[in-house]
């Protein structure tokens, strides 16, 4: 399948005075590029090895990309890595090259560029080709090794799709670091091999795209971006951008939606994996999901995506862990069968995560779920042992957090850090005996009612049993020293469940003789008081514990529309 040239098009016929990359707001052309690209031959060269670790930082694209390709050229093969530390370095002992702290080659300015040197094919060192690193299903590392025509058809197959609508000039500007495909692909390949200039420099934040000059411009950016951009209160940039994609994680459709007008932009959401390349794509807000050109996709037995792909080494189908489900308006993605999430474009494997957490002696039992709201993050449901509860009495909750947070990044990368904690007297299991990640999700929602038990019921009284201990939710942000059941939160749940169980019609109007005795903590077991008087269109509540009546009030309802 290795049918295409070793060398992007523009690079063996593009002029040699037309701009290739725009390097600190200073355009680089094809001549100074391709004297470059020598130099970085000649440097590669003389380490002799088959095997380089390309790490730039994220700072210079550019410099990136030409140690890229001339790494192929030389027939050498480049690893990247998300960072440069000292632990990452002793698992990959070989040669580093880019700007990075210690790297072997700085520069490749310390050799002469001498576009002569390597007028053919150059030195054959091994297989020219590029390796990115993903998490397993079991949250163990796994080698992915792209040849160079891989990457060049998959360019070829944006450009067809995407291309029509840019013209010459376009430039390309991404928020996505290029140690992972996404931004290698999208960010640096498809514009490079398709004659699009490209913007070195990264822009870590939304505001910095404010900077940039008239004239079209793609974007590359990921949903963590993409969600400040929606968020900020005034934005404003000369530029005009003519197409936006983004990738990695879940773009919600507000956000999409939001980021379109703001930025009078098409919304292109692209979906797909290291292993794959790209699958999909979808018109954000709402689209249908499409298969790339060249692509066939079938769900297998369990509604799990499998696929043919031009992208891949042979024609055989690729079986994925994506889930998904067809319907009269397209393909729908649901989740993943594994339980690998994505969290600010980055997997974190579940299962691996709740293993950790079981590892703690705290620990009784666990359930993890992605939470996306303002931001991508990971929650915990925990029922604490013995040992874990005389740890969070000893502690407090917001000290607790910090402590479990610190047992798990002694083995864990941080991302998957869980951020949001709930310690539970039980696990929500439905009548299936299965915890889901939505009852997960429901613990965080502070909307959401808690979880109930009745103790007596009658025509117009309800006495429910209710551990706040359960429900930790409603205490966020309220006093983390010292967790207090806020009194709106008590008339509220008094208000909802009387509506729920009366059956009221008619809407709120008032609320009279509202009293608060005590305070209601975290540890307090609780029964709530329901009392319904029809003919006044009224309910009485009261909460009382243990400790005595913590507060009562009495509230009252509108007639419906029409009624006498």
């Amino acid at each position: 399948m290795n049918d295409l040239p070793l060398l992007p098009l523009p690079l063996l016929s593009a002029s040699k005075d037309a701009v290739a990359f725009y390097r600190n707001t200073e355009p680089v052309s094809y001549a100074a590029l391709r004297a470059d690209l020598a130099a970085a031959r000649q440097a590669l060269a003389r380490l002799e090895v088959p095997e380089v670790v390309l790490h730039d930082a994220d700072t210079d694209a550019y410099a990136f990309l030409v140690w890229l390709i001339a790494c192929w050229q030389n027939g050498q093969t480049a690893l990247l890595t998300a960072d440069d530390l000292p632990a990452t370095r002793a698992i990959f002992p070989l040669p580093w090259v880019g700007r990075c702290e210690g790297s072997t080659l700085p520069d490749w300015s310390d050799g002469a560029a001498d576009a002569a040197m390597f007028p053919g094919p150059g030195p054959q060192f091994g297989c020219p080709g590029i390796v990115v690193f993903t998490s397993g299903s079991g949250g163990t590392p796994n080698r992915i090794f792209k040849a160079p025509w891989q990457v060049y058809r998959e360019a070829a197959i944006l450009q067809q799709m995407f291309g029509d609508a840019l013209p010459l000039g376009t430039r390309f500007v991404g928020t996505v670091p290029h140690h992972h495909m996404f931004g290698v692909q999208y960010r640096l390949i498809w514009p490079f091999c398709a004659g699009y200039p490209i913007i070195s420099e990264l822009f870590h934040h939304p505001e910095e795209l404010g900077r940039l000059g008239g004239g079209p411009h793609v974007l590359i950016s990921s949903p963590a971006t993409l969600k400040r951009l929606a968020q900020l209160e005034t934005f404003s940039s000369a530029a005009t951008f003519l197409l936006t994609l983004s990738a990695g994680s879940p773009l919600h459709d507000s956000i999409a939606a939001a980021c379109a007008s703001r930025l009078a932009t098409r919304m292109v959401e692209s979906y797909g994996s290291s292993e794959t390349a790209s699958i999909m794509y979808r018109n954000a807000p709402g689209g249908a999901w499409y298969e790339l050109l060249g692509l066939t996709l079938a769900l297998d037995g369990r509604g799990c995506l499998k696929l043919r792909s031009p992208l891949l080494n042979d024609d055989d189908w690729f079986q994925t862990q994506y889930t998904a489900v067809l319907t009269a308006d397209g393909l729908q993605l649901t989740g993943r069968a594994d339980r690998v999430v994505k969290i600010e474009g980055r997997r974190v494997a579940l299962d691996a995560l709740e293993q950790a957490l079981m590892a703690l002696p705290e620990v009784a039992e666990a359930r993890t779920a992605p939470l996306y709201r303002e931001r991508d993050e990971i929650v915990a449901a925990v029922v604490l042992s013995g040992i874990g509860h005389a740890q969070l009495q000893a502690l407090g909750k917001t000290r607790f957090d910090h402590w479990m947070r610190q047992c798990l990044a002694v083995s864990l990368d941080r991302i998957a850090l869980p951020r949001r904690w709930r310690y539970l007297s039980a696990l929500p299991y439905n009548t299936m005996g299965k915890v889901t990640a939505a009852d997960i999700v429901q613990l965080f929602d502070r909307q959401a009612l808690p979880p109930l038990a009745v103790a007596t019921r009658a025509a117009h009284e309800m006495v429910l049993s209710i551990a706040l201990r359960d429900c930790m939710q409603a205490f966020d942000g309220h006093f983390p020293q010292l967790a207090v059941l806020p009194g709106v939160v008590q008339i509220d749940w008094a208000l909802r469940l009387a509506q729920r169980y009366f059956r009221i019609e008619g809407r709120f109007s008032d609320i009279r003789q509202l009293k608060f005795l005590r305070i209601l903590r975290p540890d307090d077991d609780v029964s709530l008081t329901l009392r319904f008087f029809p003919e006044k269109k009224e309910v009485r509540f009261s909460y009382a514990s243990a400790h005595g009546e913590h507060s009562q009030g009495r509230v009252l309802f509108a007639h419906p529309i029409g009624a006498p």
